[in-house]
């Protein structure tokens, strides 16, 4: 950690400590919260000797099995904190995490930090932020061995884990403004296992970098409808604030298509609207200010 300290993070701020393997490290972090600390950030570190990837560690479970000694002798087995839940999830937006490290092949998520302190560690850490008013993102990751990846390649991965969790990042989207012949608008579902599922919006997506607006709305519409389209006219821009991200939301007339044409890839269920049904599907957050203006005004068109 002493690497991160030294060398920095533009624009962040970190502290590091070296936590004891033992009961009294795996409570420093959950201790410090308690007192009222705040962090933007709190990332766990910990070698993981078998392990061929480095792992996000999705969830801490409320058991220590412990078939070694840790640093102060003890051998436990037993229930970490009474009265906590089974197993508490990672407080970071596993969301972002895909999307910054969907290419990097030697990042994983993990269902099981094991039984040992690492898992003690992040399970007290997260029971203490369960309490708290302010959810700090908080997450474990196990490091394999250098002989598996390199020192250089796993401080790259941290720094960037870092600056992901620290700076809110900005996501531009773009939407596409589909019609039926009747002049009806297109809202598709996202599916069970997406992020925000059973909410709608407007077919489209996330703009690639050295793609525009355009080109990346024909490729995102032909990948979700296997429709080919040709955006006309932007017809709104919108800044929206979530939890986790910005986000700066293109909305681009396509004109009109033939519904017959239309495959759902990605989403579980669609639907044609006009402005006296506009509302009767949950949209997104970043479009209802969009959608509140169109059922007073009328939905444009180029």
């Amino acid at each position: 950690m002493s690497d991160f300290k030294s060398s920095g993070i533009s624009g962040i701020a970190i502290e590091t400590e070296v936590l004891t393997c033992d009961e009294s490290g795996s409570r420093r972090v959950s201790e410090l919260l308690n007192q009222g600390e705040e962090y933007d950030a709190i990332i766990q570190l910990g070698l993981a000797e078998n392990r061929k990837e480095i792992s996000f560690e999705l969830w801490a479970h409320n058991f220590s099995n412990f078939t070694i000694a840790d640093n102060s002798g003890r051998i436990v087995n037993e229930i970490i904190i009474e009265g906590g839940l089974e197993k508490y999830e990672t407080t970071v937006s596993k969301h972002i995490l895909d999307e910054e490290f969907e290419d990097d092949k030697d990042v994983v998520w993990s269902e099981s930090a094991g039984q040992f302190v690492c898992n003690e560690t992040i399970y007290r850490t997260l029971y203490s932020i369960e309490k708290l008013e302010k959810k700090t993102p908080a997450i474990f990751v196990h490091l394999p061995p250098e002989s598996e990846i390199s020192f250089s390649r796993q401080i790259e991965v941290i720094s960037r884990l870092i600056k992901t969790l620290a700076i809110k990042p900005r996501l531009e989207v773009v939407g596409a403004l589909l019609f039926n012949p009747e002049r009806k608008i297109l809202a598709c579902r996202r599916p069970p296992q997406d992020v925000w599922a059973g909410w709608w919006e407007f077919p489209g997506g996330k703009i690639d970098e050295g793609e525009s607006e355009k080109e990346a709305l024909t490729r995102e519409i032909k990948e979700e409808l296997g429709i080919n389209v040709t955006p006309k006219t932007k017809i709104a821009s919108l800044e929206y604030e979530y939890e986790d991200r910005f986000v700066s939301l293109f909305i681009w007339d396509c004109g009109i298509v033939n519904p017959d044409s239309i495959n759902q890839n990605e989403h579980d269920l669609i639907l044609w609207l006009d402005e006296s049904t506009l509302n009767s599907v949950k949209w997104l957050p970043a479009d209802e200010p969009l959608i509140e203006e169109w059922m007073e005004s009328g939905i444009p068109h180029s």
